[in-house]
């Protein structure tokens, strides 16, 4: 089973495991046993916000919903840089969440990179964010690349590139859910509609 994954970018945190070792110590003349250590219960791991939270779906027409939090083993699927996105603003630098799409198939997905939403989680659901509209050109994610979007809340001084793009919003606090559907070439003529989501947090000051 593939583990979610959480890709770092420049400026912004990166996620990782640390594994600590137990070693022992010559000079303590006291030994253990198994029969010597009394039983704790497991502390839960609550750095994760979205541990507990479903995988939600914003189209009609996928064929397949992936979520970047979610354990799975799809060859097609979405990253986060951080689940919590705090930026600030006022400064020198230019804090971005970066969101990647892997395609690790054996075939090619195509998309427009500028079809991608942003949803707000409300007491009432998701609503719509943004964009209110986007031009529609087509790009082919090739079998083994990625393509990024670089969220940030100001405008962003690097250009996007051929396999890069730049999202400003000035979003305020909340749960929000990036969403990115492509087209997977199959045997199929219409090829399978996979629709990538990615939830996180927006802390503001």
């Amino acid at each position: 089973m593939r583990r979610r994954r959480f890709i770092g970018a420049a400026g912004s945190a990166m996620l990782a495991a640390v594994a600590g070792c137990i070693s022992g110590n010559d000079d303590d003349p006291s030994t253990g046993s198994e029969d010597d250590e009394t039983p704790t219960d497991e502390t839960p791991d609550n750095s994760d916000p979205f541990a507990e939270a479903s995988c939600p779906s914003f189209s009609d027409s996928a064929d397949r919903t992936v979520c970047a939090h979610e354990d799975h083993e799809a060859d097609v699927y979405p990253t986060l840089s951080e689940q919590v996105f705090a930026p600030t603003t006022g400064d020198d630098s230019v804090e971005t969440l970066q969101i990647q799409l892997h395609n690790e198939s054996d075939s090619n997905l195509g998309l427009n990179p500028h079809e991608w939403a942003l949803k707000r989680q409300t007491d009432d659901g998701w609503e719509h964010v943004a964009p209110e509209e986007y031009i529609e050109p087509w790009y082919t994610v090739e079998s083994g690349e990625v393509y990024t979007w670089l969220l940030s809340v100001e405008t962003h001084p690097s250009p996007s590139d051929d396999r890069t793009l730049s999202v400003v919003e000035d979003l305020d606090a909340g749960t929000y859910a990036f969403q990115i559907t492509g087209v997977l070439d199959t045997e199929s003529d219409d090829g399978t509609r996979i629709e990538c989501i990615g939830l996180f947090e927006i802390e503001r000051e």
